[in-house]
Protein backbone atom coordinates (compact mmCIF):
# COMPACT_ATOMS: atom_id res chain seq x y z
CA UNK A 1 0.00 0.00 0.00
CA UNK A 2 1.44 2.86 -0.85
CA UNK A 3 2.43 5.66 1.60
CA UNK A 4 0.82 8.57 -0.66
CA UNK A 5 -2.89 6.74 -0.48
CA UNK A 6 -2.07 6.58 3.57
CA UNK A 7 -1.41 10.64 3.88
CA UNK A 8 -4.74 11.16 1.39
CA UNK A 9 -6.20 8.81 3.55
CA UNK A 10 -5.09 10.80 6.63
CA UNK A 11 -5.93 13.63 5.37
CA UNK A 12 -9.80 13.17 4.32
CA UNK A 13 -10.07 12.28 8.13
CA UNK A 14 -9.08 15.27 9.03
CA UNK A 15 -11.81 16.74 7.65
CA UNK A 16 -14.36 15.07 8.91
CA UNK A 17 -15.36 15.16 12.33
CA UNK A 18 -17.43 13.43 14.50
CA UNK A 19 -18.97 14.61 17.55
CA UNK A 20 -18.86 12.59 20.46
CA UNK A 21 -22.37 13.57 22.04
CA UNK A 22 -21.99 13.92 25.72
CA UNK A 23 -24.98 12.32 27.37
CA UNK A 24 -22.72 11.10 30.11
CA UNK A 25 -19.49 12.43 32.10
CA UNK A 26 -18.58 10.05 34.74
CA UNK A 27 -16.25 11.19 37.71
CA UNK A 28 -12.47 11.25 36.54
CA UNK A 29 -13.50 10.75 33.22
CA UNK A 30 -13.03 14.20 31.66
CA UNK A 31 -9.82 15.50 32.87
CA UNK A 32 -8.19 14.00 35.45
CA UNK A 33 -5.13 11.83 34.94
CA UNK A 34 -5.31 8.50 36.51
CA UNK A 35 -2.51 7.17 38.73
CA UNK A 36 -2.58 4.18 40.44
CA UNK A 37 0.19 3.60 43.30
CA UNK A 38 0.95 0.52 44.73
CA UNK A 39 0.67 0.03 48.78
CA UNK A 40 1.17 -3.79 48.92
CA UNK A 41 5.04 -4.20 48.37
CA UNK A 42 4.27 -8.27 49.44
CA UNK A 43 5.73 -9.16 45.85
CA UNK A 44 8.91 -7.84 46.97
CA UNK A 45 9.16 -11.59 49.27
CA UNK A 46 8.24 -13.88 46.51
CA UNK A 47 10.99 -16.27 45.44
CA UNK A 48 12.39 -16.24 42.13
CA UNK A 49 10.59 -18.59 40.45
CA UNK A 50 7.59 -16.78 41.98
CA UNK A 51 8.47 -13.48 40.70
CA UNK A 52 9.30 -15.08 36.98
CA UNK A 53 5.82 -16.98 37.29
CA UNK A 54 4.24 -13.60 38.05
CA UNK A 55 4.97 -12.60 33.98
CA UNK A 56 3.32 -15.83 32.49
CA UNK A 57 -0.13 -16.05 31.49
CA UNK A 58 -0.65 -19.52 30.10
CA UNK A 59 -3.13 -21.38 27.93
CA UNK A 60 -5.22 -23.82 29.99
CA UNK A 61 -3.95 -28.06 29.58
CA UNK A 62 -4.63 -30.03 32.54
CA UNK A 63 -2.25 -32.96 31.07
CA UNK A 64 0.52 -30.99 30.92
CA UNK A 65 -0.24 -29.75 34.20
CA UNK A 66 -0.09 -33.13 36.01
CA UNK A 67 2.14 -33.78 34.19
CA UNK A 68 4.39 -31.36 35.58
CA UNK A 69 3.24 -31.86 39.20
CA UNK A 70 3.42 -35.45 39.22
CA UNK A 71 -0.37 -36.03 39.23
CA UNK A 72 -0.79 -33.03 41.55
CA UNK A 73 -2.02 -29.45 40.83
CA UNK A 74 -0.83 -28.37 44.08
CA UNK A 75 2.61 -29.11 43.09
CA UNK A 76 2.31 -27.58 39.98
CA UNK A 77 1.71 -24.57 40.84
CA UNK A 78 5.00 -24.86 43.68
CA UNK A 79 7.08 -25.55 40.77
CA UNK A 80 5.41 -23.46 38.36
CA UNK A 81 3.32 -20.48 40.36
CA UNK A 82 2.16 -18.81 36.83
CA UNK A 83 0.36 -15.67 36.64
CA UNK A 84 -2.78 -16.83 35.53
CA UNK A 85 -4.92 -18.27 32.58
CA UNK A 86 -6.56 -17.74 29.23
CA UNK A 87 -9.25 -19.17 29.44
CA UNK A 88 -10.66 -19.74 26.27
CA UNK A 89 -11.02 -22.61 23.64
CA UNK A 90 -7.83 -24.59 25.14
CA UNK A 91 -10.25 -24.71 28.04
CA UNK A 92 -13.35 -26.50 26.35
CA UNK A 93 -11.53 -29.10 24.32
CA UNK A 94 -14.60 -32.35 24.67
CA UNK A 95 -16.85 -30.19 26.84
CA UNK A 96 -20.15 -29.27 25.28
CA UNK A 97 -21.45 -26.08 24.63
CA UNK A 98 -24.22 -26.37 27.27
CA UNK A 99 -21.59 -27.31 29.90
CA UNK A 100 -19.24 -24.55 29.37
CA UNK A 101 -19.92 -21.95 31.46
CA UNK A 102 -20.05 -23.91 34.63
CA UNK A 103 -17.18 -25.56 33.66
CA UNK A 104 -15.40 -21.71 33.53
CA UNK A 105 -16.31 -21.34 36.83
CA UNK A 106 -15.32 -24.84 38.46
CA UNK A 107 -11.73 -24.57 36.84
CA UNK A 108 -11.46 -20.70 37.87
CA UNK A 109 -12.30 -22.83 41.46
CA UNK A 110 -10.17 -25.30 41.03
CA UNK A 111 -7.10 -23.38 39.85
CA UNK A 112 -7.26 -20.48 42.74
CA UNK A 113 -7.57 -23.28 45.82
CA UNK A 114 -4.58 -25.40 44.53
CA UNK A 115 -2.52 -21.76 43.86
CA UNK A 116 -1.30 -20.19 46.90
CA UNK A 117 -0.69 -16.76 44.64
CA UNK A 118 -3.93 -14.74 43.41
CA UNK A 119 -4.58 -15.39 39.73
CA UNK A 120 -5.31 -13.90 36.77
CA UNK A 121 -8.27 -15.24 34.95
CA UNK A 122 -8.61 -13.74 31.31
CA UNK A 123 -10.09 -13.90 27.69
CA UNK A 124 -10.92 -11.51 24.93
CA UNK A 125 -14.70 -11.41 25.05
CA UNK A 126 -14.87 -8.46 22.74
CA UNK A 127 -18.52 -8.49 21.48
CA UNK A 128 -20.04 -9.72 25.45
CA UNK A 129 -19.20 -13.26 26.90
CA UNK A 130 -19.06 -15.93 23.92
CA UNK A 131 -20.88 -18.24 26.16
CA UNK A 132 -24.37 -19.74 26.25
CA UNK A 133 -26.93 -18.03 28.61
CA UNK A 134 -24.68 -14.88 28.16
CA UNK A 135 -25.62 -11.70 26.81
CA UNK A 136 -24.16 -11.19 23.04
CA UNK A 137 -23.31 -7.58 21.85
CA UNK A 138 -22.61 -6.06 18.58
CA UNK A 139 -19.11 -5.23 17.49
CA UNK A 140 -17.01 -2.74 18.74
CA UNK A 141 -17.87 -0.70 15.71
CA UNK A 142 -21.76 -0.52 16.42
CA UNK A 143 -20.47 1.83 19.94
CA UNK A 144 -18.73 3.91 17.49
CA UNK A 145 -22.10 4.33 15.27
CA UNK A 146 -24.68 4.69 18.16
CA UNK A 147 -22.07 7.09 19.23
CA UNK A 148 -23.26 7.80 22.91
CA UNK A 149 -20.61 7.43 26.11
CA UNK A 150 -23.98 6.66 28.30
CA UNK A 151 -23.79 3.36 26.67
CA UNK A 152 -20.55 2.77 25.91
CA UNK A 153 -19.88 2.90 29.59
CA UNK A 154 -22.86 0.41 29.95
CA UNK A 155 -21.18 -1.78 27.44
CA UNK A 156 -17.97 -1.97 29.62
CA UNK A 157 -20.00 -2.44 32.89
CA UNK A 158 -22.50 -5.19 31.26
CA UNK A 159 -19.33 -7.28 30.18
CA UNK A 160 -17.67 -7.01 33.11
CA UNK A 161 -20.29 -8.00 35.60
CA UNK A 162 -20.75 -11.13 33.25
CA UNK A 163 -16.97 -11.50 33.10
CA UNK A 164 -17.63 -11.44 36.96
CA UNK A 165 -20.17 -13.87 37.48
CA UNK A 166 -17.60 -16.54 35.49
CA UNK A 167 -14.45 -15.66 37.94
CA UNK A 168 -12.90 -13.48 34.38
CA UNK A 169 -11.27 -10.92 36.14
CA UNK A 170 -9.20 -9.52 33.13
CA UNK A 171 -10.32 -8.49 29.49
CA UNK A 172 -8.07 -7.93 26.24
CA UNK A 173 -10.23 -5.18 24.84
CA UNK A 174 -10.99 -2.75 23.98
CA UNK A 175 -9.49 -2.48 20.33
CA UNK A 176 -8.06 1.18 20.11
CA UNK A 177 -7.08 0.66 16.75
CA UNK A 178 -8.15 3.17 14.17
CA UNK A 179 -9.72 2.53 10.61
CA UNK A 180 -6.82 4.43 8.69
CA UNK A 181 -7.13 1.89 5.75
CA UNK A 182 -10.25 0.64 4.90
CA UNK A 183 -8.63 -3.07 3.54
CA UNK A 184 -6.80 -3.78 7.01
CA UNK A 185 -8.77 -7.16 7.38
CA UNK A 186 -7.87 -6.92 11.20
CA UNK A 187 -9.06 -3.83 12.44
CA UNK A 188 -12.09 -3.02 10.73
CA UNK A 189 -15.58 -3.99 13.04
CA UNK A 190 -13.30 -4.35 16.19
CA UNK A 191 -12.83 -0.35 16.27
CA UNK A 192 -14.85 2.15 17.23
CA UNK A 193 -14.08 4.55 14.03
CA UNK A 194 -11.51 6.43 12.29
CA UNK A 195 -11.57 9.26 14.46
CA UNK A 196 -9.03 9.74 17.38
CA UNK A 197 -11.53 11.99 19.30
CA UNK A 198 -14.50 9.71 18.70
CA UNK A 199 -12.09 6.79 19.67
CA UNK A 200 -10.70 8.38 23.07
CA UNK A 201 -14.37 9.38 24.09
CA UNK A 202 -16.07 6.31 23.91
CA UNK A 203 -13.30 3.95 25.25
CA UNK A 204 -12.52 5.75 27.79
CA UNK A 205 -16.25 5.28 29.09
CA UNK A 206 -16.26 1.72 27.98
CA UNK A 207 -12.60 1.20 29.77
CA UNK A 208 -14.31 3.16 33.10
CA UNK A 209 -17.45 0.62 32.90
CA UNK A 210 -15.09 -2.15 32.66
CA UNK A 211 -12.72 -1.54 35.24
CA UNK A 212 -15.06 -0.01 37.47
CA UNK A 213 -16.45 -2.81 37.87
CA UNK A 214 -13.05 -4.60 38.48
CA UNK A 215 -12.29 -6.33 35.93
CA UNK A 216 -9.31 -5.06 33.88
CA UNK A 217 -9.19 -3.42 30.68
CA UNK A 218 -6.89 -3.88 27.71
CA UNK A 219 -6.13 -1.48 24.47
CA UNK A 220 -4.53 -2.92 21.93
CA UNK A 221 -2.50 -3.08 19.64
CA UNK A 222 0.24 -0.44 20.43
CA UNK A 223 1.79 1.41 18.56
CA UNK A 224 -1.73 0.85 16.34
CA UNK A 225 -3.38 -1.28 13.58
CA UNK A 226 -4.99 -0.51 10.83
CA UNK A 227 -2.47 1.16 8.59
CA UNK A 228 -1.49 -1.54 6.74
CA UNK A 229 -3.39 -3.29 4.81
CA UNK A 230 -1.94 -6.77 6.27
CA UNK A 231 -2.77 -9.27 8.97
CA UNK A 232 -0.11 -9.17 11.93
CA UNK A 233 -1.23 -13.40 12.20
CA UNK A 234 0.57 -14.21 9.05
CA UNK A 235 3.51 -11.79 9.08
CA UNK A 236 4.78 -8.39 10.84
CA UNK A 237 3.37 -5.50 10.00
CA UNK A 238 3.83 -1.94 9.62
CA UNK A 239 2.13 1.54 11.03
CA UNK A 240 3.92 3.58 8.52
CA UNK A 241 2.65 7.09 9.76
CA UNK A 242 5.11 9.90 9.97
CA UNK A 243 5.79 11.31 13.59
CA UNK A 244 3.30 14.03 13.21
CA UNK A 245 0.87 12.13 11.74
CA UNK A 246 0.59 9.49 14.41
CA UNK A 247 0.62 11.58 17.20
CA UNK A 248 -2.59 12.80 15.85
CA UNK A 249 -3.65 9.58 15.35
CA UNK A 250 -3.08 6.50 17.40
CA UNK A 251 -0.38 7.97 19.69
CA UNK A 252 -3.05 10.33 20.79
CA UNK A 253 -5.36 7.46 21.79
CA UNK A 254 -3.18 5.27 23.56
CA UNK A 255 -1.32 8.68 25.08
CA UNK A 256 -5.29 10.02 25.90
CA UNK A 257 -6.74 6.64 27.54
CA UNK A 258 -3.33 5.94 29.62
CA UNK A 259 -4.01 9.40 31.44
CA UNK A 260 -7.87 7.85 32.08
CA UNK A 261 -6.11 5.04 33.55
CA UNK A 262 -6.31 1.84 31.64
CA UNK A 263 -5.12 -0.94 33.39
CA UNK A 264 -3.35 -2.38 30.57
CA UNK A 265 -1.69 -2.30 26.81
CA UNK A 266 -1.27 -4.86 24.68
CA UNK A 267 1.34 -4.05 21.86
CA UNK A 268 1.18 -5.86 18.27
CA UNK A 269 3.54 -7.10 16.25
CA UNK A 270 3.92 -3.82 14.58
CA UNK A 271 6.67 -1.92 13.69
CA UNK A 272 6.69 2.01 13.67
CA UNK A 273 9.44 3.01 11.53
CA UNK A 274 9.45 6.83 11.92
CA UNK A 275 10.72 5.86 15.77
CA UNK A 276 12.73 2.69 15.09
CA UNK A 277 16.22 2.59 14.25
CA UNK A 278 17.58 -0.65 16.01
CA UNK A 279 17.51 -3.65 13.77
CA UNK A 280 17.44 -7.53 13.67
CA UNK A 281 19.01 -9.33 10.70
CA UNK A 282 18.72 -6.11 9.67
CA UNK A 283 14.79 -6.15 9.88
CA UNK A 284 13.00 -3.77 12.23
CA UNK A 285 10.90 -5.71 15.14
CA UNK A 286 7.74 -5.56 15.96
CA UNK A 287 7.06 -4.01 19.01
CA UNK A 288 6.50 -7.57 21.11
CA UNK A 289 10.53 -7.39 20.71
CA UNK A 290 11.12 -3.84 20.12
CA UNK A 291 12.86 -1.87 23.26
CA UNK A 292 12.70 1.05 21.82
CA UNK A 293 8.76 1.13 21.43
CA UNK A 294 7.93 -0.39 24.81
CA UNK A 295 10.71 0.59 27.34
CA UNK A 296 11.55 3.84 25.20
CA UNK A 297 8.55 5.40 23.80
CA UNK A 298 5.39 3.25 26.10
CA UNK A 299 7.25 3.08 29.48
CA UNK A 300 9.31 6.44 29.33
CA UNK A 301 8.02 8.91 26.88
CA UNK A 302 4.35 8.33 27.39
CA UNK A 303 4.64 7.53 30.99
CA UNK A 304 2.76 4.01 31.15
CA UNK A 305 2.97 2.35 34.17
CA UNK A 306 0.34 -0.69 34.05
CA UNK A 307 1.08 -3.93 32.52
CA UNK A 308 2.25 -4.40 29.16
CA UNK A 309 0.98 -7.66 27.83
CA UNK A 310 1.94 -9.38 24.58
CA UNK A 311 -0.35 -10.70 21.85
CA UNK A 312 -0.27 -14.36 21.32
CA UNK A 313 3.34 -15.64 20.76
CA UNK A 314 1.98 -18.44 18.12
CA UNK A 315 1.29 -15.60 15.74
CA UNK A 316 3.68 -14.97 12.67
CA UNK A 317 4.24 -12.00 13.11
CA UNK A 318 6.00 -12.54 16.54
CA UNK A 319 7.82 -16.15 15.70
CA UNK A 320 11.28 -16.83 13.65
CA UNK A 321 12.93 -13.60 14.31
CA UNK A 322 14.51 -15.62 16.96
CA UNK A 323 16.34 -19.26 16.78
CA UNK A 324 13.51 -20.35 18.17
CA UNK A 325 10.39 -19.77 20.28
CA UNK A 326 11.81 -19.70 23.46
CA UNK A 327 14.59 -16.87 22.62
CA UNK A 328 11.75 -14.95 21.19
CA UNK A 329 9.79 -15.44 24.80
CA UNK A 330 12.98 -14.25 26.54
CA UNK A 331 13.64 -10.96 24.04
CA UNK A 332 10.23 -9.86 24.35
CA UNK A 333 9.96 -9.76 28.18
CA UNK A 334 13.32 -8.04 27.73
CA UNK A 335 11.82 -5.69 25.71
CA UNK A 336 9.17 -4.49 28.05
CA UNK A 337 6.55 -7.42 27.82
CA UNK A 338 5.33 -7.67 31.89
CA UNK A 339 2.98 -10.49 30.82
CA UNK A 340 3.42 -13.36 27.68
CA UNK A 341 0.36 -14.62 26.88
CA UNK A 342 0.81 -18.02 25.91
CA UNK A 343 4.39 -18.79 27.00
CA UNK A 344 6.40 -22.58 27.09
CA UNK A 345 7.31 -23.65 30.30
CA UNK A 346 11.02 -23.53 29.54
CA UNK A 347 10.68 -19.96 29.66
CA UNK A 348 10.27 -19.83 33.54
CA UNK A 349 13.44 -22.32 34.20
CA UNK A 350 15.88 -20.30 31.55
CA UNK A 351 14.85 -16.85 32.70
CA UNK A 352 15.84 -18.20 36.06
CA UNK A 353 18.86 -19.86 35.19
CA UNK A 354 19.67 -16.67 32.95
CA UNK A 355 19.18 -14.38 36.15
CA UNK A 356 20.95 -16.40 38.76
CA UNK A 357 24.11 -15.78 35.70
CA UNK A 358 23.49 -12.15 35.60
CA UNK A 359 22.59 -12.13 32.14
CA UNK A 360 19.39 -10.87 32.59
CA UNK A 361 18.92 -7.98 35.18
CA UNK A 362 16.72 -8.34 38.56
CA UNK A 363 15.63 -4.86 37.53
CA UNK A 364 13.44 -6.21 34.49
CA UNK A 365 12.01 -8.88 36.35
CA UNK A 366 11.33 -6.60 39.72
CA UNK A 367 10.08 -3.78 37.17
CA UNK A 368 7.48 -6.66 35.49
CA UNK A 369 5.92 -7.47 38.98
CA UNK A 370 5.84 -4.13 40.82
CA UNK A 371 3.14 -3.93 37.63
CA UNK A 372 1.64 -6.79 37.57
CA UNK A 373 1.51 -6.73 41.25
CA UNK A 374 0.27 -3.24 41.32
CA UNK A 375 -3.05 -4.33 38.71
CA UNK A 376 -3.81 -7.53 40.99
CA UNK A 377 -4.19 -4.85 43.79
CA UNK A 378 -6.08 -2.52 41.83
CA UNK A 379 -8.50 -4.90 40.91
CA UNK A 380 -9.21 -6.29 44.58
CA UNK A 381 -6.81 -9.54 43.73
CA UNK A 382 -5.24 -9.22 47.13
CA UNK A 383 -7.88 -9.51 49.27
CA UNK A 384 -8.48 -13.33 50.62
CA UNK A 385 -11.74 -12.50 51.14
CA UNK A 386 -12.55 -11.56 47.75
CA UNK A 387 -15.60 -13.14 45.95
CA UNK A 388 -13.75 -15.00 43.32
CA UNK A 389 -17.63 -15.38 41.71
CA UNK A 390 -19.98 -12.63 41.77
CA UNK A 391 -23.30 -13.74 40.41
CA UNK A 392 -25.39 -11.65 38.08
CA UNK A 393 -28.66 -10.60 39.73
CA UNK A 394 -32.13 -10.80 38.02
CA UNK A 395 -32.10 -6.65 38.11
CA UNK A 396 -29.00 -6.66 36.71
CA UNK A 397 -29.21 -9.42 33.97
CA UNK A 398 -32.09 -7.56 32.66
CA UNK A 399 -29.99 -4.48 32.58
CA UNK A 400 -27.64 -6.07 30.60
CA UNK A 401 -30.25 -7.45 27.71
CA UNK A 402 -31.25 -3.99 27.80
CA UNK A 403 -27.89 -1.93 27.22
CA UNK A 404 -27.43 -4.80 24.30
CA UNK A 405 -30.62 -4.04 22.72
CA UNK A 406 -29.68 -0.31 22.72
CA UNK A 407 -26.74 -0.11 21.30
CA UNK A 408 -27.96 -2.39 18.58
CA UNK A 409 -30.66 -0.57 17.79
CA UNK A 410 -29.39 2.92 17.84
CA UNK A 411 -26.17 1.25 15.62
CA UNK A 412 -27.75 0.38 12.71
CA UNK A 413 -26.93 2.77 9.80
CA UNK A 414 -28.83 3.91 6.89
CA UNK A 415 -25.86 4.70 4.31
CA UNK A 416 -28.34 5.17 1.52
CA UNK A 417 -32.10 5.14 0.29
CA UNK A 418 -32.50 7.55 -2.90
CA UNK A 419 -35.29 5.93 -4.20
CA UNK A 420 -37.21 5.61 -1.09
CA UNK A 421 -37.39 1.55 -1.15
CA UNK A 422 -37.95 1.90 3.00
CA UNK A 423 -39.64 1.06 4.80
CA UNK A 424 -40.75 -2.74 3.38
CA UNK A 425 -44.51 -3.69 3.62
CA UNK A 426 -46.14 -6.91 2.96
CA UNK A 427 -48.37 -5.15 0.38
CA UNK A 428 -45.51 -4.01 -1.88
CA UNK A 429 -42.41 -6.25 -0.84
CA UNK A 430 -44.33 -9.52 -0.04
CA UNK A 431 -42.05 -11.81 -2.35
CA UNK A 432 -38.35 -11.66 -1.24
CA UNK A 433 -35.33 -13.20 -2.65
CA UNK A 434 -32.64 -12.91 0.06
CA UNK A 435 -29.29 -13.63 -0.79
CA UNK A 436 -26.62 -14.88 1.86
CA UNK A 437 -23.33 -13.12 0.62
CA UNK A 438 -20.64 -15.40 2.38
CA UNK A 439 -17.66 -17.21 2.47
CA UNK A 440 -16.38 -21.00 2.78
CA UNK A 441 -13.66 -21.02 5.00
CA UNK A 442 -12.23 -24.23 6.53
CA UNK A 443 -11.76 -21.92 9.91
CA UNK A 444 -15.31 -20.87 10.82
CA UNK A 445 -16.45 -23.06 8.08
CA UNK A 446 -20.58 -21.88 7.83
CA UNK A 447 -20.98 -19.82 10.68
CA UNK A 448 -22.16 -16.50 8.93
CA UNK A 449 -24.57 -18.39 6.37
CA UNK A 450 -26.18 -20.69 9.32
CA UNK A 451 -26.11 -17.31 11.38
CA UNK A 452 -28.04 -15.35 8.24
CA UNK A 453 -30.51 -18.63 8.07
CA UNK A 454 -31.60 -16.92 10.95
CA UNK A 455 -32.74 -13.42 9.38
CA UNK A 456 -34.38 -15.63 6.95
CA UNK A 457 -36.52 -17.04 9.87
CA UNK A 458 -37.49 -13.56 11.30
CA UNK A 459 -38.85 -12.33 7.82
CA UNK A 460 -41.10 -15.27 7.37
CA UNK A 461 -42.49 -14.89 10.78
CA UNK A 462 -43.08 -11.69 9.81
CA UNK A 463 -45.45 -12.68 7.11
CA UNK A 464 -42.79 -12.61 3.74
CA UNK A 465 -42.53 -15.28 1.18
CA UNK A 466 -38.75 -15.85 1.13
CA UNK A 467 -36.43 -17.29 -0.97
CA UNK A 468 -33.36 -17.66 0.53
CA UNK A 469 -29.76 -19.07 -1.50
CA UNK A 470 -25.99 -19.24 -0.67
CA UNK A 471 -24.45 -16.48 -3.26
CA UNK A 472 -25.51 -16.65 -6.82
CA UNK A 473 -23.42 -18.25 -8.72
CA UNK A 474 -23.71 -15.64 -11.78
CA UNK A 475 -20.91 -17.58 -14.78
CA UNK A 476 -20.97 -21.41 -13.16
CA UNK A 477 -24.72 -21.65 -12.94
CA UNK A 478 -26.10 -19.54 -15.77
CA UNK A 479 -27.82 -17.52 -13.55
CA UNK A 480 -30.41 -15.40 -15.85
CA UNK A 481 -31.04 -11.72 -15.06
CA UNK A 482 -34.84 -12.63 -14.31
CA UNK A 483 -34.84 -12.06 -10.45
CA UNK A 484 -36.82 -8.39 -9.97
CA UNK A 485 -39.33 -10.03 -12.35
CA UNK A 486 -39.83 -12.17 -9.79
CA UNK A 487 -39.74 -11.22 -6.54
CA UNK A 488 -40.56 -7.47 -5.29
CA UNK A 489 -37.00 -7.01 -3.74
CA UNK A 490 -33.74 -8.87 -4.21
CA UNK A 491 -31.81 -8.42 -0.56
CA UNK A 492 -28.16 -9.15 -1.08
CA UNK A 493 -26.57 -10.07 2.58
CA UNK A 494 -22.91 -9.33 3.00
CA UNK A 495 -21.59 -11.35 5.97
CA UNK A 496 -17.96 -10.55 5.45
CA UNK A 497 -17.07 -10.21 8.96
CA UNK A 498 -13.14 -9.71 10.69
CA UNK A 499 -11.40 -11.77 11.32
CA UNK A 500 -9.82 -15.06 9.74
CA UNK A 501 -13.46 -16.37 8.05
CA UNK A 502 -11.45 -16.87 5.91
CA UNK A 503 -8.06 -15.80 6.46
CA UNK A 504 -6.34 -12.98 4.48
CA UNK A 505 -8.24 -9.82 2.92
CA UNK A 506 -11.82 -8.54 3.33
CA UNK A 507 -12.15 -8.44 -0.04
CA UNK A 508 -14.78 -10.29 -1.78
CA UNK A 509 -13.58 -13.89 -3.44
CA UNK A 510 -15.07 -16.69 -5.88
CA UNK A 511 -18.45 -17.55 -5.05
CA UNK A 512 -18.89 -13.61 -3.39
CA UNK A 513 -17.62 -12.09 -6.16
CA UNK A 514 -19.92 -13.71 -8.73
CA UNK A 515 -22.76 -12.45 -6.31
CA UNK A 516 -21.53 -9.24 -6.65
CA UNK A 517 -21.63 -9.64 -10.47
CA UNK A 518 -25.69 -10.51 -10.04
CA UNK A 519 -26.01 -7.54 -8.08
CA UNK A 520 -24.77 -4.79 -10.64
CA UNK A 521 -26.26 -6.82 -13.39
CA UNK A 522 -29.83 -6.56 -12.12
CA UNK A 523 -32.76 -3.63 -12.02
CA UNK A 524 -31.12 -1.75 -9.14
CA UNK A 525 -35.38 -0.75 -8.58
CA UNK A 526 -35.73 -4.15 -6.69
CA UNK A 527 -32.16 -4.60 -5.43
CA UNK A 528 -31.16 -3.67 -1.76
CA UNK A 529 -27.42 -4.67 -0.17
CA UNK A 530 -27.41 -5.10 3.33
CA UNK A 531 -23.71 -5.41 5.20
CA UNK A 532 -23.28 -7.42 8.01
CA UNK A 533 -19.51 -6.74 8.47
CA UNK A 534 -17.30 -4.31 6.76
CA UNK A 535 -18.96 -0.92 6.35
CA UNK A 536 -16.80 -0.58 3.76
CA UNK A 537 -18.75 -3.26 0.96
CA UNK A 538 -21.01 -0.81 0.07
CA UNK A 539 -19.29 1.61 -1.73
CA UNK A 540 -16.55 -0.69 -2.56
CA UNK A 541 -18.48 -2.97 -4.57
CA UNK A 542 -22.31 -2.04 -4.90
CA UNK A 543 -21.63 1.87 -5.61
CA UNK A 544 -24.78 2.29 -8.48
CA UNK A 545 -27.16 0.06 -5.51
CA UNK A 546 -29.49 2.74 -4.82
CA UNK A 547 -30.31 1.34 -0.81
CA UNK A 548 -27.53 0.14 1.45
CA UNK A 549 -27.65 -0.41 4.83
CA UNK A 550 -24.18 -1.00 7.49
CA UNK A 551 -25.22 -3.06 10.66
CA UNK A 552 -21.45 -3.85 11.21
CA UNK A 553 -22.24 -7.60 12.99
CA UNK A 554 -24.59 -10.64 11.95
CA UNK A 555 -25.86 -12.09 14.95
CA UNK A 556 -29.73 -13.03 16.45
CA UNK A 557 -29.93 -9.87 17.96
CA UNK A 558 -28.77 -7.32 14.71
CA UNK A 559 -31.40 -9.31 13.00
CA UNK A 560 -33.98 -8.55 15.03
CA UNK A 561 -33.51 -5.14 15.52
CA UNK A 562 -32.39 -4.69 11.84
CA UNK A 563 -36.14 -6.15 10.42
CA UNK A 564 -38.16 -4.37 13.08
CA UNK A 565 -35.98 -0.84 11.23
CA UNK A 566 -36.51 -1.89 8.04
CA UNK A 567 -40.48 -2.47 8.77
CA UNK A 568 -40.61 0.83 10.00
CA UNK A 569 -41.34 -0.11 13.76
CA UNK A 570 -37.91 1.89 14.71
CA UNK A 571 -35.94 4.46 13.03
CA UNK A 572 -32.59 4.53 11.76
CA UNK A 573 -30.63 5.87 14.47
CA UNK A 574 -26.92 5.05 13.52
CA UNK A 575 -24.35 7.22 12.32
CA UNK A 576 -21.34 6.28 9.83
CA UNK A 577 -18.17 6.03 12.49
CA UNK A 578 -16.09 6.11 9.55
CA UNK A 579 -15.38 8.11 6.57
CA UNK A 580 -17.27 5.72 3.66
CA UNK A 581 -16.18 8.82 0.60
CA UNK A 582 -12.91 6.69 0.14
CA UNK A 583 -12.36 5.95 -3.54
CA UNK A 584 -10.47 2.94 -2.80
CA UNK A 585 -9.73 1.92 -6.49
CA UNK A 586 -8.12 5.42 -7.43
CA UNK A 587 -4.89 7.08 -6.09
Amino acid sequence: MKNSFLIVTATLLVSVFFSCTKERVTAGSVNEVYEFQSVDSTWKLLTLREKIGQTMLMLPDRKKELDLGDGSLDVYFKRYPVTGYFMGWKLFTGVPEEERVDFVRSSVEEYQKASELPLLFQQDYESGVGLQGMTPFPKEMALGAANSPELAYKYGKSVALECRSLGINWVLHPVADLNMNPLNPIVNTRSVSDNPEKAVCLLSEQIKGLQDNSVAATIKHFPGDGVDYRDQHLMTTVNSLSEEMWKQYHGKVFAELIKKGVACIMPGHITLPFYQKERINGYLPPATLSHELLTGLLKKEMHFNGVVVSDAMTMAGFRGWYKNDLEGQVASFLAGVDILLWPSYEYMDTVEVRIQRGEIPMERLDDAVRRVWAMKERFGLLNKNRELIRPVSAEEKAEIREAAKEITERSITLVRDEDHKLPLSLEKDKKLLLVAVTPVAHKGNDRDFKRLQNLRDEFVKNGFEVDFRRNILYEDQGWQDNATEVYDKVIFLVARNTTHTPFGPLQLWDDEAQSVWAANSMDKSKVIVISLGSPYIGNEYFERVKTYINTYSNDASTHSALLRILLGQLPFKGKSPVNLEHKLFTF
